[in-house]
């Protein structure tokens, strides 16, 4: 597979010579991993000048999550630190707690992750209340004024804690964990949400805030209707593997030569989902005459659903399953997802310019009609910018080497 270059494709989607919507804003970034790298990539995306601060030698804990690798970095640092210059600064040194200082004086966000045992040994917590004109944000395992405040955290602990792998998986599988760090994302997502709107707050006020986002209580949030089926009306889902616990007929379903997903969640759409496949006797079916119904009894539909499937392939069923107004949607490995031809037409894979050669990455599916977001820095080498950064700070030996 060869993934599009954006020089193929001169009319693509962001233009890159237009500033984005955050153009002007100076972000410091002090986190790792996956949340906050994921919150201030989002905030490059639109235009901010993110400014990573990373430990000597070592880096960002992902630059050794490997293999695959790009040079000397892990494929995984690469998806979560676009958008961003990098300088090496030893916290535990006094030239590099002053080099933070500065930064932190010119930012108009600070990101940063550390445990508060951590913050509070290096100076951190202190300097937080000290830039009251910053938005400084403290992404953290669980919130501050829980008994777990000072313990650490990974998205897998998030998913097990949260209720997420009690609903993922099957009776076969048992809980398991979602193939994507769910749990990371999420917190990541509100972080930057929350990031926007305090700065919106800021132009009025001319004063920052203090934003805490949690990774267990991002995680509680995120299970939407499933704690609102829990906690209005007492049902819990369970392992529910592809199905959706208030809707059928909801899932995957075999085909001739493969699996599809289909979801009727409408009157409307079961009876097109069975005039498409040759079941309208189903709907005559008092078992299956409202949703509820079909809830209640959804292994038989389901069975019956899959048994008229079965007679064509994927790829016969998905243009006469679009055609009757059916959502649909093949089952993609990753691979297939870069050739999925709607993924290549809309451009979702750019590439860009890295000492280790061109690499490609995912943009930003955010879409601005006059300040687009875009990539315009590949993920930085481990203190790539430290020279430049500490010169407009006006020092030189900050860093470790």
């Amino acid at each position: 597979m060869n993934p599009p270059r954006p020089e193929d494709h001169p009319d693509a989607w962001p233009h890159h010579d237009r500033p984005g919507p955050l153009a002007g804003v100076r972000v410091l970034d002090l986190s790792r991993v996956l949340a906050g790298p994921l919150c201030t990539s989002v905030l490059g995306d639109m235009g901010a000048d993110v400014i990573k601060a990373e430990r000597p030698q070592t880096g960002d804990d992902t630059r050794h999550w490997g293999p695959p690798w790009h040079g000397d970095d892990s494929a995984y640092f690469f998806a979560v630190n676009r958008n961003r210059r990098s300088v090496a600064l030893d916290l535990r040194e006094e030239s590099g707690r002053e080099a933070v200082r500065r930064l932190a004086r010119s930012a108009d966000v600070v990101v940063e992750n550390f445990l508060p045992a951590q913050a509070t040994a290096l100076g951190i917590e202190g300097l937080a209340a000290e830039c009251t004109h910053a938005v400084w944000c403290s992404i953290r395992a669980a919130g501050s004024d829980g008994p777990d405040a000072d313990e650490p955290g990974y998205d897998v602990m998030a998913q097990a804690r949260s209720g997420m792998m009690s609903i993922t998986g099957d009776s076969a599988s048992g809980p398991m964990k979602i193939g994507v760090a769910v749990c990371d994302i999420a917190c990541g997502l509100y972080a930057a949400t929350a990031i926007t709107a305090a700065l919106y707050e800021r132009a009025a006020s001319g004063t920052g805030q203090r934003i805490e986002v949690p990774l267990l209580e991002s995680s509680v949030a995120a299970l939407a209707h499933h704690a609102s089926n829990l906690l209005v009306g007492g049902v819990e889902a369970g392992l529910i593997g592809n199905r959706h616990p208030n809707v059928a007929p909801y899932g995957t379903f075999r085909c001739r030569d493969g699996r599809l997903v289909i979801g009727a969640t409408t009157e409307g759409q079961f009876a097109k989902l069975c005039k498409a496949i040759g079941g309208s006797a189903l709907l005559g079916d008092v078992r299956f005459a409202s949703n509820g119904e079909r809830v209640v009894n959804r292994e038989p539909l389901d069975a019956a659903v899959e048994s008229l499937l079965m007679e064509r392939s994927v790829a016969e069923w998905m243009p006469a399953l679009r055609a009757a107004g059916v959502p649909c949607a093949p089952v993609n490995s990753i691979a297939d997802v870069f050739e999925d031809a709607h993924v290549r037409a809309v451009h979702m894979v750019q590439t860009v310019d890295h000492p280790a050669g061109p690499v490609p990455l995912v943009r930003s599916p955010l879409r601005f009609s006059r300040t687009p977001a875009s990539i315009h820095l590949a993920p930085p080498l481990l203190g790539e910018h430290t020279d430049e950064i500490l010169a407009a700070l006006g020092m030189a030996e900050a860093s470790t080497p």
